[in-house]
């Protein structure tokens, strides 16, 4: 399982977007050069907009029917159709960050995994690779999980002498 991730933005990242925020506003959509308009179409690391709050909230659901699936209980409302124009309201993040602290109470998780944010209030480029580190290392925990799931079963079939043969 792959949930595509960010935990790499840097500083750099976000003075590349209000750098091209900065040109745009100045000088409109032509005065930014090909490169940069592909940049800002492809989703700038820097910024934390739509899209990010699809693929994390999509992230959370898929852990949450996971770990549900295993037996752990996790309830979680998400929302997953955000488009450009979409501006959360504060109930929207509060919301969200509530679910990224759902899912990381749900497992014992690594000592270096991030604490959950306490509110969503100016929001940092860390605070964000944070948010999504947690559901980095629940999906590791849960893939060593279902590893672990998977080999008890082979085990028990090897120990019981349970192997079907044709014929």
């Amino acid at each position: 399982m792959s949930l595509n991730l960010i935990t790499d933005r840097t500083e750099s990242d976000v003075n590349t977007m209000l750098s091209l925020i900065s040109k745009y506003t100045s000088g409109g959509w032509d005065s930014l050069t090909t490169a940069q308009q592909t940049a800002w179409l492809a989703g700038l690391k820097g910024a934390y907009n739509y899209t990010d709050l699809n693929r994390v909230e999509s992230a959370v659901a898929t852990l949450a029917e996971l770990l549900n699936s295993l037996g752990y209980s996790v309830s979680v409302d998400v929302k997953t159709d955000w488009a450009l124009a979409d501006i959360p309201t504060v109930d929207d993040l509060e919301r969200y960050r509530s679910n990224i602290a759902k899912i990381r109470a749900a497992l014992s998780v690594f000592s270096t995994t991030p604490a959950a944010p306490d509110s969503m209030n100016n929001l940092t480029y860390e605070q964000a690779n944070d948010i999504e580190q947690i559901l980095e290392d629940v999906e590791t925990l849960i893939e060593h999980i279902q590893s672990n799931i998977d080999m008890a079963w082979a085990q028990g079939i090897a120990y019981t002498g349970l192997f079907f043969k044709g014929g």
